[in-house]
């Protein structure tokens, strides 16, 4: 291959897999030779015999993923006459039978199509798989605490049934913040069976840079809206700063997405430089995302603007620098995201932040004045710079992928019992939250609606509207997809859009990068016929969930107490955030959490995270104490008297709530692909332990009353 040395990380990880039995993590930056590093003692070990069974499967989170992988494998695999297979909806059939019909050496694979293996190809695993050694999971961290993470690590449990001894595993990532339970999810009967290679020894220099720009709020009486345009100067600032060159533009929503690849084509045209920034998201057509791909890869140099599509390791060739416009929802993204620029040894990594903040008015709330956006990406670089990154929940309370799980090895085993369910998934798998007795409540429900049957002697097979979820195509994806149009431009699908998400006939809206106007709405078909158009408007796509760490909210808060200047800020940013520093100052937000509004009202700080703060809302919503949340997640305002809070709160502290009991009043706790079939009672435990942290929540609300209690007396 040309290589004249490896890697530190690369010659420990080889010496581990060639000398131990362990299973291994291994956590280095983004282009460090991870996948070598797992490879090359793998197909060491499996070269002398590499075909009667498969020896070694890849997972990847992406078909994108599994074919860049496909052919660096490929490559490595073809000096040792080791066959390489790829397995995803793509492939051919041919390819897919001659792989059962000789199987051998290195399979990669999709969790949906393994999920696709166990259904449809049952009777041929035990051929298949029998001397399986080795399975490499990449990409670790986009798993964890996700319905696809929970889906595979049962199928893994489920694999083991057809090996004839038990295969090692290799998880692969550039950002875990807890390596001890990502042992754990690896191995949860015994993660010191798991050993930890991380590389922290990197020296490559990092250039980045802040820059902070100021828009015109909105009216008064209208919202602030994060989605609001930004001002001209920071299109034409990004255009500058990335045209001409091979880079990358990350945005948190797929709208903004659409908007900055618009505006920065109409200054390339302006400029008569031509279009050369490409658009990559998740609800564009396969063939749009693989044109960027391929687009990137070549010679010409293309900057794409993209949303967490583009964050994983697909192979774009190399990047010079990364764009971020607003902060990064997580510590964990800015660490993959800045890993993507400068992956050649001898290159830096490169990233640029774009902050949008509104310009303070006599009438702007505190939080707006604190320019939270701005201080949370200062929080996050902090972070960044200590080490620091978020620790998932790495098994959640999933009873839908459970009931997918159910279902999908029923259908591989033509019935079993419920005994065997519970012990194949349950005790020793993936759902060890359950109780037998919730697995039976668990099961009555699935009989209810018809998804199982029992026959008198025990055996539990698929019931009527079980066997139309399992052969239906969708039913292998753990995870929910919502009711999508596809959007048709001159008989070609351009991407889809949500159901509900679709503008009226004759509206106009952005879409691949492009400006179309809506002809007309088949929704038989299902299908949205677009032309291009000179009009423009923002698209709508469903919200995602943000989830920010009480430990970011912490460390805003310490910016705020601080005296000095980070180096990597930008003179508009210095200058915003010494305004920040002062109003903060001034209001005494750094003395005391709770202050009094200039309109009467109560503000309260309470520095900490997403999951926490929904929960106070919930807590704050069973006392009767009125408030509401600012948009950014800072703050609550309360609407009532400081003697009425403190008297509601303090029966609230007397007798709190449980988890399950607030869970009780959401009026629809249905948030998986298959909550729909579980059973009321296990959804309200599924909600409580996944989305409230009461302890949490109570240990902020105790603070909220020694302050009310103190400022009475």
């Amino acid at each position: 291959m040309g290589w004249t040395h490896l890697r530190p990380l690369q010659e420990r990880s080889i010496r581990s897999l060639l000398e131990g039995t362990q299973d291994l993590v291994l956590a280095a930056r983004t282009a460090s030779g991870k996948t070598e590093a797992a490879f090359l003692p793998i197909l060491s070990q499996i070269s002398q015999q590499p075909l009667g069974s498969i020896r070694g499967i890849y997972i990847g989170p992406l078909k994108a993923l599994i074919n860049d992988q496909f052919r660096r494998l490929e490559e490595l695999c073809e000096f040792a006459e080791i066959p390489v297979h790829k397995w995803h909806g793509d492939v051919s059939g041919d390819k897919k039978r001659r792989l059962f019909d000789r199987p051998g050496g290195v399979l990669l694979i999709t969790p949906e199509s393994l999920e696709s293996l166990f259904v449809n190809r049952n009777s041929r695993l035990a051929q298949a798989f029998h001397s399986l050694s080795f399975v490499v999971i990449d990409e670790l961290h986009a798993l964890f605490g996700s319905e696809r993470g929970t889906q595979l690590r049962s199928q893994l449990f489920r694999l083991e049934r057809y090996t004839h001894s038990p295969f090692r595993m290799v998880g692969l990532s550039a950002t875990i913040g807890d390596l001890g339970a990502a042992a754990q999810w690896m191995r949860p009967d015994n993660p010191a069976q798991v050993e930890i290679q991380k590389d922290d020894s990197t020296t490559k220099t990092i250039r980045y840079r802040i820059h902070s720009y100021l828009r015109i709020p909105p009216p008064q009486g209208e919202a602030a809206d994060a989605e609001s345009p930004g001002p001209d100067s920071l299109f034409a600032d990004i255009y500058q700063e990335f045209r001409g060159s091979k880079n990358l533009i990350f945005a948190n929503a797929r709208s903004k997405v659409e908007e900055l690849t618009d505006r920065l084509n109409e200054l390339g045209r302006k400029h008569g430089t031509g279009e050369e920034f490409l658009i990559h998201h998740g609800s564009l057509s396969r063939e749009i995302r693989e044109d960027t791909e391929r687009m990137m890869q070549g010679a010409r140099p293309y900057t794409t603007v993209c949303s967490a599509t583009l964050e994983l390791g697909i192979d774009i060739g190399n990047v010079r620098a990364v764009g971020q416009l607003g902060p990064c929802h997580s510590v964990s993204s800015l660490v993959q995201r800045l890993g993507r620029s400068g992956r050649r040894d001898d290159e830096p990594h490169q990233m640029r932040i774009f902050i949008v903040e509104e310009k303070v008015q006599e009438r702007s709330p505190l939080a707006s004045r604190l320019y939270p956006q701005l201080l949370q990406a200062i929080a996050m670089t902090e972070l960044l710079q200590e080490r620091w990154v978020e620790s998932p929940r790495m098994v959640p309370f999933d009873l839908s992928t459970l009931l997918q799980q159910v279902l999908s090895h029923i259908a591989e085993t033509g019935g079993t019992t419920a005994a065997n369910l519970f012990q194949l998934l349950v005790a020793r798998g993936n759902f060890r939250f359950l109780s037998p007795a919730q697995f039976g409540v668990f099961l009555r429900a699935l009989h209810q609606h018809d998804l199982i049957e029992q026959h008198p002697d025990g055996t539990l097979i698929l019931g009527l509207k079980g066997e139309q979820l399992v052969r239906h195509y969708d039913f292998y994806a753990a995870f929910q997809t919502p009711k999508e149009y596809r959007i048709v431009a001159r008989d070609r699908v351009i991407g889809t859009l949500p159901k509900d998400r679709i503008p009226a006939v004759n509206e106009h809206f952005l879409f691949a990068g492009r400006r179309w106007q809506i002809q007309s709405i088949d929704h038989e078909r299902a299908e949205v016929l677009v032309r291009q158009s000179a009009g423009r408007k923002l698209p709508a796509f469903p919200p995602g969930a943000i989830d920010i760490a009480p430990e970011i909210r912490h460390k805003m808060k310490e910016i705020l107490r601080q005296q000095t200047v980070p180096g990597y800020i930008d003179s508009t940013s210095a200058q915003l955030l010494a305004q920040a520093r002062s109003e903060a100052a001034v209001s005494g937000v750094l003395e005391r959490d709770l202050l009094q509004a200039s309109d009467g009202h109560l503000l309260w700080f309470p520095w900490t995270g997403s999951r926490i703060l929904w929960t106070i809302d919930r807590l704050l919503e069973r006392a009767s104490i009125d408030s509401s949340p600012e948009w950014f997640g800072l703050s609550l305002e309360f609407h009532e008297s400081r003697s009425a809070i403190s008297d509601r709160l303090a029966v609230l502290l007397a007798r709190p709530p449980s988890a399950e009991s607030l869970a009780d009043e959401v009026p629809d706790l249905q948030r998986r692909k298959w909550d729909q079939f579980v059973s009321p009672e296990l959804l309200n435990l599924s909600y409580a332990a996944d989305l409230l942290d009461v302890p949490g929540a109570l240990s902020c609300l105790t603070r909220l009353q020694a302050e009310l209690v103190g400022r009475d007396s």
